[in-house]
């Protein structure tokens, strides 16, 4: 190899690892989003696959299936996304009150409703039922990404100083 094409090579490198790089800058810009998805996809894989254990092997219901399954996540998805997603500042005892409702109601009302009506139209076999929880957990994934960015990020405090004012 000449010595330009060494030094070619090294420009190419450092072009790649310089901060203006395309997929840096779109990291950056959408960070939170990545990561809550990721989260949000390990997360969901642990549900998934404690539903279909409960539902298909222990042939459990489909709504307490459901109810357990995401009881355990809820737990796992707040340490993650306290810490990992949103790295909030704020106290266990300002987000988790907040974080349980938005959870609970995602994983217990949007995706049983979710879980239901896929079943409900096509049927209650071991597939429909995984095809059903996977519909259930994007609905209730889009519902939990607005609330928790508002329980993680809004100062509530400091909106409540405003309004006495």
């Amino acid at each position: 190899m000449a010595k330009n094409d060494s030094l070619k090579i090294s420009e190419d490198t450092e072009e790649i690892s310089k901060p203006n790089n395309i997929f840096v800058k779109l990291y950056k810009k959408f960070e939170k989003e990545i990561k809550f998805v990721l989260t949000g996809g390990l997360n969901t894989v642990f549900d998934f696959v404690i539903f279909n254990v409960l539902k298909s092997v222990l042939g459990a219901d489909a709504t307490i299936s459901n109810i357990v399954s995401t009881s355990i996540c809820i737990v796992i998805s707040f340490y993650l996304n306290s810490k990992y997603v949103w790295k909030t500042k704020k106290s266990v005892s300002e987000t988790a009150p907040g974080f349980l409702v938005v959870s609970l109601f995602s994983a217990w009302i949007v995706q049983s409703i979710a879980i239901n009506a896929v079943i409900g139209i096509w049927g209650d076999s071991a597939l429909i039922s995984a095809i059903a929880k996977l519909c259930g957990s994007a609905c209730g994934m889009i519902s939990n990404y607005f609330g928790y960015k508002v329980i993680f990020s809004v100062d509530f405090k400091k909106y409540l100083r405003k309004l006495k004012k």
